[in-house]
């Protein structure tokens, strides 16, 4: 066999690699399916240099041009637009999940949200009539005539993540980086055992795999030897470590983005909640979920293709326990300054109520409780000698939490006086500005009694975590003062007096 035909077969494999990877590719095109829970027909998606197009269930085709502007800074999201549909559309690089579907809001400014369906791979068996008419599909849009692309391309924070979010797609391979750009490491098998941060490397010491589960949930999942292990944490005192694979919470994940930092993400234990992944002092553990630099992660495909795992799901389902009782729940102000609270529900991407309240005020609120659950999970591993063994694991799920509290105080950040004394009001403006203290998590099921009265200044101000808040917006926070602020009515009496002289 010559070197020729060596290198012929080489890339024969590893162009039918690629295919098997990221989807049908067909003459500079990709093929994917886009499949979403109660739709019995999937839809098409079709990649190509020039744009993507989306093919319905009625055979109807929306063309997207694409538009590296949308692309997002980590490299995770690739963008494409529609002037017909009048959309964006946020392409993962990882080729897998949910898209992001962006359209303009009233300020001209891009809102994105996760679409249903999913994006999986495209049988090779099923591509006739995929092929992309001529590069021309694709309209240029005059940018500087008719507005091609108003508002920011920032994308928001809050989208939901890049990874597998589908229980019934495969594995995804994955590196876990750690870090700002310029320094990044990434999580590593260290040889002979444990785990650290390295540069980045086409080694399989740093190849992951995150298996989506149900309720949200995700295992981190490393092949050694033939072996399948999984990330997690006997205990909270004990180091993070890989374990066989177990029917144990501390193996299973919450992965949600990180606020602020488009394209990191934290990593929750189920086991521990309000406990996140972090690096620190040179060693992996959990601490309190701040989504500081040191918990931040950032996915990113790996160098190399790698390995298909050894691990395929077979079928996932959950049983809950009986279910509790919402709480009645008491905020109540014992700060000096008055309190801004923002009372935000996790499962519905962190929407929040507002609340004001003054000092020494009290605002009641109504809380779900989740009450846990049992994941039964059906999977097969590849032996060593081929064959799949198939494994069932009952999994019991700790209640999660539901809310979290993000708690400001409102500080006098300036007067303005008039120090002329020509103008009848003395005291011409008074600023007042909202002031970080902390995030903190309500306590998850029992945990939080029927009947209970929490003190969220003191929480948060244990939490120590002040850059862990939720974002006020200045539709949120109204500087006017209610006529009973203590602070405004001492100066409203000063100004009487002085204009009594």
């Amino acid at each position: 066999m010559n070197l020729q035909h060596l290198i012929g077969t080489f890339l024969k494999v590893a162009l039918g690699f690629a295919a098997i990877n990221i989807g049908v590719s067909v003459f500079g095109q990709e093929v994917y399916q886009l499949k979403a829970a109660g739709l019995s027909q999937a839809s098409i998606a079709i990649r190509h240099q020039e744009g993507l197009v989306i093919r319905d269930q009625t055979g109807q085709e929306s063309y997207y041009r694409r538009e590296t502007r949308l692309d997002t800074n980590d490299g995770l999201w690739l963008g494409y637009y529609s002037r017909d549909v009048q959309q964006a559309v946020l392409w993962p690089t990882v080729n897998a999940g949910p898209m992001q579907i962006g359209t303009l809001d009233r300020n001209q400014q891009w809102q994105f949200r996760s679409s249903r369906m999913s994006i999986q791979p495209q049988p090779g068996n099923a591509i006739a009539n995929t092929f992309l008419k001529p590069s021309n599909a694709f309209p240029v849009y005059p940018r500087d005539v008719d507005g091609f692309l108003p508002g920011s391309a920032t994308i928001p924070a809050n989208r939901q993540s890049p990874l597998p979010t589908d229980m019934n797609q495969a594995p995804i391979p994955i590196h876990l980086g750690w870090g700002d750009m310029n320094r990044r490491r990434y999580l590593s098998r260290v040889p002979g055992g444990g785990l650290s941060l390295m540069p980045q490397s086409s080694l399989g010491s740093q190849s992951w795999y995150i298996v989506p589960l149900p309720n949200g949930l995700a295992r981190v999942q490393y092949v050694d030897n033939g072996t399948v292990l999984a990330l997690g944490c006997q205990n909270h005192s004990s180091p993070l470590d890989l374990y066989a694979l177990a029917d144990r919470a501390d193996q299973l994940w919450r992965i949600s983005p990180c606020p602020g930092n488009v394209g990191s993400y934290a990593l929750e234990s189920l086991q521990f909640p309000g406990q996140a992944l972090t690096f620190q002092q040179n060693r992996l553990a959990l601490a309190p979920i701040a989504y500081s630099p040191y918990q931040q992660w950032w996915p990113t495909t790996p160098i190399v293709p790698a390995v298909q795992p050894l691990y395929r799901s077979v079928s996932q389902n959950v049983i809950p326990n009986p279910p509790l009782a919402p709480a009645n729940v008491t905020l109540r102000n014992t700060h000096n300054e008055t309190l801004i609270v923002l009372v935000s529900d996790i499962r519905n991407g962190g929407t929040s109520q507002k609340l004001r309240i003054p000092r020494g005020a009290s605002e009641q609120v109504i809380m779900d409780r989740d009450s846990g659950a049992t994941i039964i999970e059906t999977f097969e591993v590849r032996s060593s000698y081929g064959d799949w063994d198939r494994r069932e694991f009952r999994t019991p799920v700790p209640p999660a939490p539901i809310y979290d509290i993000s708690v400001y105080e409102e500080f006098l950040q300036s007067i303005a006086i008039d120090a002329t004394g020509t103008s009848p009001n003395p005291i011409e403006d008074i600023n007042y500005q909202p002031r970080s203290i902390g995030l903190v998590l309500v306590p998850p099921g029992a945990a939080l009694p029927d009947q209970v009265t929490l003190d969220p200044y003191r929480m948060a101000e244990a939490a120590n975590n002040a850059g862990a808040v939720r974002r006020l917006t200045p539709q949120d926070y109204d500087q006017k003062q209610p006529a009973s602020d203590p602070l405004r009515d001492i100066l409203r009496e000063f100004q009487g007096r002085r204009a009594a002289f």
